[in-house]
Formats: C-alpha cells, structure tokens, sequence
C-alpha cells in the first residue's frame, strides 16, 4: 500500500533585495573629502585623483553622469582611469564637461589633459556627409550636436559652412596672416618638427607651423633639462615632481612654450609687436614674473581677438612648473643666473 505523500510548503521568500551593501544615493555634487592637491600632468591619474577626492567609483561616477538615452559604458570610465583608452568621440567628451560640473571644476579641466589636441573628434553622425568634410565640421561642432534635434543641427552646420568653412571668416584672415610672420622658436633636437608649407590643419596653430628660429645654446640646455625631468622614468636625486610627460605632451609643451619665448624675441614695432627681449637672454627664469604672463596673455588676445583654452592651459603649466616642493624652476634656482633686466 502507498503511503500518502507529505505535501511540502514553497520556500517563503523573505527579500527582493540583492545581497550586500546598498548603493549610495545619487547626489549631484559630492562633498570632495580634500580640497588641496596638485594637478597630475596626465588625463587619467587627473580623473583618478578626483574621483578619490570625492569618494566617488566607476560605478558611483556613472551612476552620476548617466542620462536616459546614454549610451556610455560604466567599463569606458575604468579604461580611462587606467590609461587604456581616452576620450575621442563628441559623446564622451560630453561626458568629461558633465564630470567637471560633479566635481565643480573648471570647464575644459579634462580636455586640455588630453594628448593627440590636433586630432578632430569622432562619433560625428551626419548622413550624405564624406569623412573629410566630417573631420573638417568636428573642430567647430558643440560636443552635444548629436543629440540636438535635426533642425537645430541643420542650421548649425549651415552656419559653420558659411562662416567658419568657406575662408571668408577673421580666423581664417588671422591664419593666413600667421603664416607670413614667422617668430616662433623651435628646438629640433626635442621635437624633430619643422615648418609643414602652406597648408594648416584644422585645430592647429598656424603659429605652430611657421617657427623661425633655432632656440639659443642656453635657453636650448634649459628646455632639454626641463624635458629629462618630466619624462624620465625616475627623477634625479633631489628633485621631487608630480605627473610625468609622455611623447605627444613633452612635444605639444615645447612648441608651445616656443612660441612664448619666440614672441617674447620678436621685434615690439613689428609686424608680431614682440616683448623685445634679446634671443640670448631668454630663459626660463623670466617666466616667474607675473608681469611676463601679464604681457602675453593679453597679446595672445589682441593677436587673435578672443581667449580660448590655450591661455589656461599655459597658465596651469606655469603653476606646476613653479609649484612648491614639484615646480621644476622652483628646484632650480641656477635659471638666476641668466637673468638679466628688461625694460618695460
């Protein structure tokens, strides 16, 4: 005879909640834990130290920055903390502005970080468009022109086309101008670059192009030591700095700093209207005072008739160099040595 089978009771289920510690919430701005640091010299230890300033993960970072429709990938912030990938494409440098609003810094605080500056971003989506006139579009697009509707994308680029695009714009006057008063300063033993003819490529200085001069022995010695102690795998005993040049930034700083020392050179009733110091007393010591930095600045603007994030970038750069404990001229006070007066 068959026993009655005993009916068993379902598990009862006692929690629709995931195991282990609850997310944090979602805030818009985090409370950083730390508010001194210095500046690292690359992208991705910049956005590592911030994120630990604000107590953030990836996770956490994303969760912050996410916006229905996204399309960002959680995985894409740790790459770029760990300096395998970096921002190229229009949407991910929407990104970077949205995790410069969380952590309250400067617009373009990220950006100017990034190597390849001569590189038009990707990701631009425009149907019936070639690649070349794509690339061409990208330097002047805003970084959400993606996600703007179609007539408000339309009619920018209808603009671009008309007064960026088609030469007859005072930045394409300035260009062609630049490329006939050639002043910059060049260091062919760092950077290997000289002069690229008459064509300019889109997002490129056409100062860069143009560089006149070879740099003198002393100012030469000065930027290649400058150079050894920013990418050197180690730093001479003594010395203490923070973030590390590589290969595309140590030659994007040269030639900028370049055309600083070459504008400082240039004649003041020229075409250029230089500073005026004489090419053999050109030194690094010069760029302590604040009335050099005053100076070129402002002829920056009057050079070209705007500021732009080149100015700011410049400015950050001295601030490392003259950085105590790190600053490079700081640790090296025999630039003295080749000071000499400049009338004013």
């Amino acid at each position: 005879m068959r026993g009655k089978r005993s009916a068993q009771k379902p598990a009862t289920v006692t929690s629709t909640s995931r195991p282990g510690p609850k997310a944090a919430p979602v805030v818009e701005f985090p409370e950083p834990l730390f508010t001194d640091w210095i500046d690292p010299g690359t992208f991705h230890d910049a956005l590592a130290l911030h994120m630990q300033r604000h107590g953030d993960s990836c996770w956490q970072l994303w969760r912050g920055i996410i916006r229905p429709g996204d399309t960002l990938n959680r995985h894409t912030i740790q790459n770029w903390v760990a300096g395998t990938r970096i921002p190229r494409t229009l949407s991910s440098l929407q990104m970077l502005g949205r995790i410069e609003h969380r952590y309250r810094l400067p617009e373009g605080y990220f950006r100017a970080m990034l190597p390849h500056q001569t590189r038009a971003p990707g990701g631009l989506k425009i149907k019936g468009v070639a690649s070349s006139e794509q690339r061409r579009l990208a330097w002047h697009l805003p970084d959400d022109f993606n996600q703007r509707p179609l007539k408000e994308r339309n009619d920018i680029l209808a603009w671009v086309r008309e007064h960026v695009l088609s030469g007859a714009t005072d930045y394409r006057r300035f260009q062609a101008a630049a490329m006939k008063q050639r002043y910059a300063i060049r260091f062919p033993a760092l950077t290997g670059r000289r002069s690229t003819g008459n064509i300019i490529p889109d997002g490129v200085d056409p100062d860069l192009l143009v560089a006149a001069r070879d740099a003198p022995p002393g100012l030469a010695k000065e930027m290649a030591d400058l150079v050894r102690f920013k990418t050197a795998t180690l730093t001479t005993i003594g010395f203490r700095r923070s973030g590390v040049w590589n290969e595309e930034t140590s030659a994007q700083k040269t030639e900028h700093l370049g055309l600083m020392f070459g504008a400082l050179a240039a004649a003041p009733k020229g075409e250029v209207a230089g500073f005026g110091v004489p090419l053999a007393d050109l030194s690094f010591g010069l760029l302590i005072f604040p009335t050099v930095w005053d100076w070129y600045v402002q002829w920056r603007e009057r050079r070209r008739g705007f500021y732009t994030g080149w100015e700011a970038d410049m400015l950050r750069l001295i601030g490392s160099l003259t950085r105590p404990e790190t600053g490079w001229i700081r640790q090296t006070p025999r630039l003295a040595e080749r000071l000499c007066p400049i009338p004013i």
